[in-house]
């Protein structure tokens, strides 16, 4: 089960999100834990719950999350200047793991800002970005401080950059240890995450977590991975765009302790049914 966004999962949820939450208004803000919250919002007959987890994801859910009985000094102070307003935008800032939601226009919007890397974040700021309240004070360098009445740095978020050139690839790839992953020694230079990269790879012909020197030719497959790499800027484009059709993957245990676990459930199982029918 995937317990936390990377950027590409956060371009998606984007994009969906614009398409059915924008316009609506906020009716009440619960907390369930310290850092779960959910926004319940609607519109005539419509009403939708979006899912907040500090560091983690952000998503509409269906299902009846257990709610704090008594709403924390972070949900009382979103409804206060959220409750009733309009959701009018929804963005990513910059490249990074962080989405701006804004409610009302003008002079009279308010800002909540959902960190979803490290540990993350949840901030409240006012038209300016002057930081009302937030879950978490921190310190990230003497010019920066996350505390209320500080200004929450829009501005310095990471930008996407384009793709880079064959030779700084060639560099990366060179400079690498052999027997490292290949997505590994790319992941750190690219935005797509380990998960989008793997698969790219893979389109391209390499095997399942290939590694330098195993399964990898400098020489011979640097262009194939250049071919990889602007797949995944094409997949992380449609992501910006269009709303992604979701897939549900299972990977297969093959450990001895799982097959062994395996087999004795399908002879419990069979056992049962030979007593049921018996019966």
């Amino acid at each position: 089960m995937k317990t936390r966004f990377t950027t590409v999962d956060l371009c998606a949820v984007i994009t969906e999100l614009r398409e059915s939450l924008l316009g609506m208004r906020v009716a009440n803000v619960y907390d369930i834990d310290n850092k779960t919250y959910l926004i319940r919002l609607g519109k005539t007959e419509v009403k939708v719950m979006l899912l907040v987890e500090s560091g983690n994801r952000i998503n509409t859910t269906d299902f009846e999350w257990p709610k704090n009985l008594m709403p924390s000094g972070f949900s009382m102070k979103c409804r206060k200047h959220i409750r009733s307003r309009r959701l009018v935008s929804i963005r990513q800032l910059g490249i990074d793991r962080i989405v701006d939601l804004q409610f009302g226009s003008d002079e009279a919007a308010y800002h909540l800002i959902i960190e979803l890397y490290d540990r993350g974040n949840i901030v409240l700021t006012d038209y300016e970005y002057t930081i009302l309240n937030l879950l978490r004070p921190r310190t990230d360098n003497e010019d920066v401080r996350f505390a209320v009445r500080e200004k929450y740095p829009v501005n310095s978020t990471r930008q996407r950059e384009p793709l880079m050139s064959l030779e700084r690839l060639r560099e990366i790839l060179a400079e690498s240890k052999e027997g490292m992953e290949l997505k590994k020694v790319l992941n750190p230079h690219v935005v797509y995450g380990a998960a989008l990269l793997e698969h790219c790879l893979i389109d391209e012909g390499f095997p399942e977590n290939a590694k330098i020197g195993k399964g990898f030719n400098l020489e011979g497959d640097l262009p194939k991975v250049m071919e990889a790499l602007k797949k995944a800027e094409i997949f992380l484009d449609l992501t910006l765009s269009e709303k992604c059709q979701g897939v549900i993957v299972q990977k297969e245990n093959k450990s001895p302790q799982a097959i062994e676990m395996t087999m004795e459930f399908k002879m419990s199982y069979s056992r049962i049914k030979n007593f049921t029918r018996s019966y």
